[in-house]
């Protein structure tokens, strides 16, 4: 029988993973030890510290404050239903490059089925901290499906996709007091006005859902601030990818709009109207666009987007100026490149009607440079000198002043066959002298412009609100061209009326050019637009109803371009804005929050407007009325 000492020596050479004494092998064989025993855990199992007690952090080692530590948490789980109720589409049957399919559309029905998870993180260690901010979206209706072997593939049938508004790291104080830096993914907006942000240039445009109109993606970003004195801030920021606007899931139905004619220069588009109608009525040949690719600039230095700040904030008002060089959000054309399909194809619901084939166009896009130059400020207009109960008028203005790089566009085809005449392949004759080449048309024009946003808001007691803007520019809309200077966005082009048996006899008497400036019919906007924006909020049952009305008024003017024989040039005629020329937004959204974190929202959004307005637009998708139930913690 062994001894008590014999059994902790067992014990402890079994943990410590060491030689045990010969006797530990051999129950039967007694030995003696040769040296005396040695414990090998000595000093190493230390005694459980007791309570209210602390060891002392080693040298050199950090040591890790839990009180300091503070964790906060979110989220929510949101279910999105719409219906479209007004139907869009454009083109016709040989429009879209599957020909014949049928034209592009936006049909009535359910447009959106979306099932959102929200997680927002808040970490902060003393002045160090960390922000996440995720969004799972299950899609809830299937993607195109091309084939029965899609039928297998998880991410067609049952879609959904992750989305990070916020996933960045930040220090407060660095290495001075008044020193913050942030880096990750995160947005930095610097505009005060509401929605409408011509200032708003360091992230890009998030259009996927029209109904989140102003949001804005998230983007790698270095964000450096310094606070010299409490009113007082400067910033800079550095966002090292670039990356383009994401545009509305109808915004392909924009391709069916081949007569939307980019180039500034008056007499060469109405040239390339009398020729797309020449092809169209002689040669049976339509006119196609069969690809938009957009080039994305590279991630070069070179590429790198930058902006700064100065911000004043006092007692009556808040103002800053700001600076932003990088690219424009959305893609102009830059260079466009046609092919000849001949192939027949004829209306599925109308074999009579067939065509002998398409021109194909193949459009590169480009995002042109820009330098921003920005001025915001905020304030109030006290009104308690007349009566105290009647607060103040708040006011907001928000100005980008854009400098613009200069655009042009390279028109270019293979070798086409149009009856019987034979074009060879190369670059588009621009100034009609009879050779290729020639100075290429102007999409963008290096000419500055401006866009604002000027809003006042004012709340009647704690029940209704009002605000009022006018907005000189939406996000979408770019280039000079408005009151301050001419410039052109061509909506809607063809031949006038009536014109269509003139084309081979003034084909056979004038040049092309001549044709163009006598038979070409336009419908355009300025580039720049302004609008009217009203904002009414009504509160009632304890604050827990909100209706919303929202209206936009499109103010920008709409003309038409033709030739009139009695006075033998070219004129211009205003469609009025209550007739041709109305387009316009109805947004009306009721809110009713139970308490305990559901609240559950019903509206629609009405879209007026003929289909070259900017509301009527098809691609703008048409009328929608949605549901929605929201459960946040």
């Amino acid at each position: 029988m062994k001894t008590t000492q014999g059994w902790l020596s067992l014990l402890a050479c079994l943990l410590a993973a060491s030689a045990c004494p010969a006797w530990a092998q051999d129950e039967d064989t007694p030995s003696d030890l040769d040296e005396p025993f040695v414990d090998p855990l000595a000093g190493k199992l230390q005694p459980a510290p007791m309570p209210g007690s602390e060891p002392a952090a080693e040298e050199g080692v950090p040591s890790f404050d839990t009180d300091k530590f503070q964790l906060t948490w979110g989220g929510r789980v949101q279910t999105d239903l719409r219906f479209r109720v007004i139907g869009k589409r454009m083109g016709s049957y040989y429009t879209r490059p599957e020909a014949p399919y049928g034209p592009f559309e936006a049909p009535t029905g359910v447009s959106r089925n979306e099932n959102t998870f929200k997680l927002k993180l808040d970490a902060v260690y003393g002045r160090f901290g960390a922000k996440l901010d995720m969004d799972f979206v299950y899609l809830g209706m299937p993607d195109k499906v091309n084939g029965v072997e899609d039928l297998s593939e998880r991410g067609k049938v049952d879609p959904f996709y992750l989305q990070a508004h916020a996933a960045y790291i930040e220090a407060t104080d660095l290495f001075f007091d008044g020193l913050d830096l942030r880096v990750g993914q995160q947005l930095v907006q610097w505009g005060m006005a509401d929605q409408f942000n011509p200032t708003n240039n360091l992230n890009s445009a998030d259009m996927e859902d029209i109904l989140l109109f102003g949001e804005q993606m998230a983007n790698l970003m270095v964000k450096l601030d310094y606070s010299p004195l409490d009113s007082l801030t400067l910033s800079g920021v550095l966002v090292p990818i670039y990356k383009p606007a994401l545009l509305p899931r109808t915004g392909p139905l924009a391709l069916a709009a081949s007569d939307r004619m980019p180039m500034s220069e008056t007499r060469l588009r109405h040239r390339l109207i009398f020729e797309k109608a020449l092809g169209s009525d002689l040669a049976g040949y339509e006119t196609v666009v069969a690809t938009a690719s957009p080039i994305l600039p590279d991630t070069s230095f070179e590429n790198m987007q930058a902006g700064g700040r100065i911000g004043l904030s006092t007692d009556w008002i808040d103002a800053a100026l700001s600076y932003y060089y990088g690219r424009n959000d959305f893609p102009v054309p830059m260079r466009n490149y046609t092919v000849q399909d001949a192939t027949i194809i004829c209306d599925p619901d109308n074999g009579a009607d067939c065509i002998s084939g398409r021109l194909m166009t193949e459009v590169s896009l480009t995002y042109p440079r820009q330098h921003v130059f920005g001025l915001n400020a905020a304030g109030e207009i006290p009104l308690d000198w007349m009566v105290d109960q009647l607060g103040g008028i708040g006011w907001r203005l928000e100005l980008g002043v854009y400098l613009p790089e200069k655009i042009r566009m390279e028109l270019s085809q293979a070798e086409i066959t149009l009856a019987g005449q034979v074009q060879p392949a190369g670059e588009y004759d621009y100034d009609g002298d009879g050779q290729p080449g020639g100075p290429r048309p102007t999409v963008v024009d290096d000419q500055p412009f401006v866009k604002w946003t000027l809003g006042l808001d004012y709340s009647f007691g704690r029940w209704v609100y009002l605000n009022l803007m006018w907005v000189h520019g939406m996000v979408d809309e770019f280039g000079a061209g408005d009151f301050f200077s001419e410039g052109w966005n061509v909506r809607q082009s063809g031949l006038m009326e009536g014109t269509e048996g003139e084309i081979l006899p003034c084909l056979l008497a004038n040049a092309r050019e001549v044709c163009g400036e006598r038979m070409a019919h336009e419908v355009f906007r300025p580039k720049i637009g302004d609008y009217l924006a009203v904002v009414i909020d009504t509160k009632f049952l304890e604050d827990r109803g909100l209706f919303r009305l929202f209206f936009m008024w499109d103010l920008s003017g709409y003309y038409e371009s033709f030739y009139d024989e009695a006075q033998g040039k070219r004129v211009q005629k205003y469609l009025s804005l209550f007739g041709d020329g109305f387009s316009a937004i109805l947004y009306p959204e009721l809110d009713y929050n139970f308490g305990n974190g559901l609240e559950l929202s019903v509206g629609a959004l009405f879209q007026f407007g003929k289909d070259y307005t900017k509301f009527g637009d098809p691609a703008a998708g048409g009328s929608l009325v949605w549901t929605r139930a929201r459960y946040s913690w």
